[in-house]
């Protein structure tokens, strides 16, 4: 079911950038780097979430296609960083649970994207340009790794049983090959030239499906605060601060030299 939604997916998406190729001049490309605040959740109040958030990045291009000056569409190509970090936690010899700061693990699931928005789009003052915009994102897990300190320096383990836990990356096998997301934001853009602009596009990103490898070592199952069990359902969230470089190939942009 999930592999022919991915199908549908991507088959809607070329059928829409080949549209957009063909569209005419009324369009941009962007260049795109964003610092991210990712995190999983299990969308279930009654199990504690012993995950933190993590701080990383993404990068990519799109292409904007104008309809009309208010309405737009884009498609992408992203890389995105995804994860979250832990902190191990071990019970004392009385039977307390304890955490350390020192021993951290950040888990990473590294995509391509490929992002699908609708904009709605109003000029406020002379060269700026603000934008409400919402869609859909297909993610390709291109690779999944494991790395951290898993043993705190107070607990002073002895050598034979550190063997296996090395701080260096590894892979792992916990999440599914794709996932389609929800996309939600805004962007503030302002033209330095007649057709070069910047823009500074905060948007959020919500995993609609599925994000556990079914096949996986980590299974969907678990107890709530009561000890009663229940099914999980993790799924990443992300808020990007996107960074837009772009050149306008249309008249979108006034050209005040022109006007001058």
């Amino acid at each position: 079911m999930k592999k022919n939604q991915s199908i549908l997916f991507i088959a809607i998406v070329s059928q829409f950038c080949s549209f957009l190729l063909t569209a005419g001049e009324k369009y941009s490309v962007n260049l795109i780097l964003s610092p991210s605040y990712e995190k999983i959740g299990f969308r279930n109040r009654l199990i504690d979430n012993p995950f933190d958030a993590k701080l990383s990045y993404n990068f990519g291009v799109d292409y904007r296609y104008y309809i009309e000056p208010e309405i737009s569409f884009s498609a992408g190509l992203q890389f995105n960083k995804r994860g979250f970090r832990t902190h191990p936690t071990y019970k004392t010899s009385d039977g307390q649970v304890q955490d350390f700061d020192d021993a951290v693990v950040v888990i990473s699931a590294n995509y391509l994207s490929l992002p699908f928005e609708i904009q709605y789009n109003f000029q406020p003052f002379f060269r700026t340009e603000i934008s409400l915009h919402t869609g859909l994102c297909y993610g390709y897990l291109v690779n999944q790794t494991f790395k951290g300190k898993r043993i705190s320096n107070e607990i002073q383990p002895s050598e034979e049983f550190l063997k296996g836990l090395e701080e260096k990356s590894k892979a792992i096998n916990w999440f599914d090959k794709s996932y389609i997301g929800w996309i939600a934001g805004f962007s503030v853009s302002r033209a330095i030239k007649s057709r070069l602009v910047i823009t500074v596009n905060p948007t959020y990103y919500r995993q609609l499906d599925r994000a556990l490898n079914p096949y996986g070592p980590v299974k969907e199952d678990s107890r709530d605060r009561n000890g009663n069990p229940v099914l999980i359902n993790p799924k990443f969230d992300s808020f990007s601060l996107n960074l837009k470089l772009g050149y306008y190939f249309s008249d979108q942009i006034e050209n005040t030299k022109k006007t001058l």
